[in-house]
């Protein structure tokens, strides 16, 4: 009689998601150290979870801690994305008038949001990295620069232009003109 394989006995592969502190220490949001000193905590304090602690020691806000409690596992699972700065603020890495300034700064430089936060010190590149590691991993090799870097580079340039321009003609007047020499008494 011939073998008859039935697939519900074959074992299921299941993926566990990462731990809290795995995941926080990944994203550069806290160190090793600070992790196991949480842990030792923990003993002493089972009551209060790992982000609980590493939030009530300063390390992280209590919300990223929560965000990637509860939220990152399923998030990286997805396949529809938000912007990166809706996930940061989620996180609250970021705060939304961060945000607006950093889409400020990116309409009149062209450079991308991520490299926005990370040069005005919001956030660090390794946690921007890890971030569009998980989220959107097609970005993490591209340019820092968006596409409309080049139109955003000719308006500033044609507007230093008109800038040289008036301080050049602001010169010409200012050395046609006696030097006035006012003494103090």
């Amino acid at each position: 009689m011939p073998k008859v394989h039935s697939w519900s006995s074959q074992p299921k592969i299941l993926i566990q998601p990462k731990s809290l502190g795995m995941v926080l220490q990944e994203a550069h949001l806290v160190s090793l150290p600070q992790i196991e000193l949480a842990l030792q905590d923990q003993i002493y304090y089972p009551y209060l979870r790992l982000g609980e602690i590493l939030a009530l020691r300063g390390w992280i806000k209590q919300e990223t801690a929560d965000f990637f409690a509860q939220e990152w596992w399923t998030l990286t699972k997805h396949r529809t994305r938000k912007p990166l700065g809706y996930y940061l603020q989620k996180s609250a890495l970021i705060e939304e008038k961060h945000i607006e300034a950093i889409l400020e700064e990116q309409r009149i430089t062209g450079i991308r949001f991520g490299s926005v936060a990370v040069l005005q010190g919001l956030l660090k590149s390794k946690t921007l990295d890890f971030f569009l590691m998980y989220l959107f991993p097609k970005e993490l090799g591209s340019s820092s620069l968006v596409s409309k870097y080049q139109i955003n580079a000719q308006q500033h340039q044609q507007s230093l232009n008109t800038t040289q321009n008036t301080e050049y003609q602001l010169s010409q007047d200012i050395e046609d003109e006696e030097p006035e020499i006012i003494w103090i008494d």
